[in-house]
């Protein structure tokens, strides 16, 4: 998985959050939790332009429920349903049984830990499956963006 900024320019296709101006040197990392320390964590950042991050903070251009609202869309296509599916469903009963594919992303995200292996066999083809649980960041995620 690419790192919180490659995240980030993925997830908008290198364009700003709000306005969707495409044009990565004028886009900036907003906090979207304004706290000292800040809070560097992917969930809480967003890529706005200059000018979108300006008015932001003149309060003259999108308010904090907007930008967690986009925040939460972004998630969801990063996340894809598959993952927000197995967040959702570990959330609720403690683990979720699946195949790594669909988890690794959540795994290099910390929001997920596998917590035991299974090899089970699909013929002709070995399908490698595991049982994965949350880690409590993967719970404190869940309760923050309604993932339940």
């Amino acid at each position: 998985m690419a790192n919180s900024e490659e995240m980030l320019l993925q997830e908008t296709d290198g364009s700003c959050a709000y306005c969707g101006i495409k044009d990565y040197r004028v886009l900036t990392t907003h906090h979207i939790v304004q706290q000292e320390p800040k809070d560097e964590s992917y969930d809480n950042k967003l890529l706005l332009c200059h000018n979108c991050h300006h008015l932001y903070h003149q309060d003259k251009g999108p308010s904090l429920e907007d930008l967690k609202n986009i925040k939460k869309r972004l998630i969801s296509k990063m996340l894809t349903q598959q993952g927000i599916n197995a967040l959702k469903t570990s959330y609720r009963k403690d683990f979720v049984f699946a195949p790594p594919y669909l988890i690794n992303h959540l795994i290099e995200l910390n929001l997920m830990n596998l917590k035991e292996a299974n090899v089970t066999y699909d013929s002709p083809d070995q399908v490698i499956q595991g049982i994965y649980e949350l880690t409590e960041k993967g719970r404190n995620f869940c309760e923050k963006w309604d993932y339940k």
